[in-house]
Parts: structure tokens; C-alpha cells; sequence
């Protein structure tokens, strides 16, 4: 019988040890991107994927495309080259939306994923991020 509660407790404990950990990060390439921002715009909001050494995305009013370099490591470093948007017009909100993105994306220089959360941070200030499917519709 003490056997039988032995295996019942060790069942329980590793039962309740897994039901609070966080889900594994999503991968960094491959991942749809999207910003979140403080106050959030009507429509699609500025998202990017990484893959092959480029970005590629919507900044909130155009499209954009980047090359960009990460550590092989794992360590969470970045580097994105100059970034090539349209020059679509749009909302001036959406348009200041874009050009803060932007700016900071310009600037990251590490970034860190915790499960469908990232953050990306550069001398500009930091963008919270969360991932989307890549078939989302706005």
C-alpha cells in the first residue's frame, strides 16, 4: 500500500510541476511578428518574419524589407541593415506608428523570446512583440 501512495505523490508532484511552466519559445526565424504598440491603429499592425538573413514585413503603413545578422550562438544578438519601406501614404497616425517602428528596429541590437512574447531593444528604446499566425487576416 505505501508503494501505491509512493507513486500516487511522485504522479501528483510532477503532475503540478508541468501545469505552471511556460509554453517553449516560439522560433525567432520563421515567426510572424507583430507589434504591439501603446495605443494600437485600426488594421493590420506593423508585424515582420525573419528568415534567410532578411526581414521582411509591414511597418504600419508600407511594406519593408531588411537584411540582418544575428549571432549563431543562441546569445540573442541582432543587427538589421537599412531598412527599405514604400512610400505609400497613409494616416499620420499610422505614418508616426511606422516611423517609430522603425527607428527602433534600426537600432536593436539583442532581442529575447519568451513563449509567444518578444522583446527587441536597441539604443532607440525597445518594441514588445507577439507572435500571429502566418495567415492572419486584418
Amino acid at each position: 500500500m505505501t508503494l501505491i501512495r509512493f507513486c500516487f505523490l511522485a504522479l501528483l508532484v510532477t503532475g503540478c510541476a508541468t501545469a505552471g511552466k511556460e509554453p517553449p519559445p516560439k522560433p525567432f526565424i520563421g515567426t510572424r511578428w507583430a507589434s504591439l504598440l501603446e495605443l494600437p491603429l485600426p488594421g493590420e499592425p506593423p508585424n515582420f518574419r525573419f528568415g534567410d538573413g532578411r526581414m521582411q514585413g509591414f511597418g504600419g503603413c508600407n511594406h519593408v524589407t531588411a537584411r540582418f545578422v544575428q549571432d549563431t550562438v543562441g546569445a540573442g544578438y541582432i543587427t538589421i541593415g537599412r531598412i527599405e519601406s514604400g512610400m505609400r501614404g497613409c494616416d499620420p497616425a499610422a505614418r508616426n506608428a511606422e516611423e517609430h517602428v522603425l527607428s527602433v528596429l534600426q537600432s536593436v541590437t539583442s532581442y529575447s523570446i519568451t513563449g509567444e512574447s518578444m522583446i527587441m531593444t536597441g539604443s532607440a528604446g525597445s518594441l514588445q512583440f507577439h507572435a500571429i499566425p502566418l495567415d492572419a487576416k486584418y
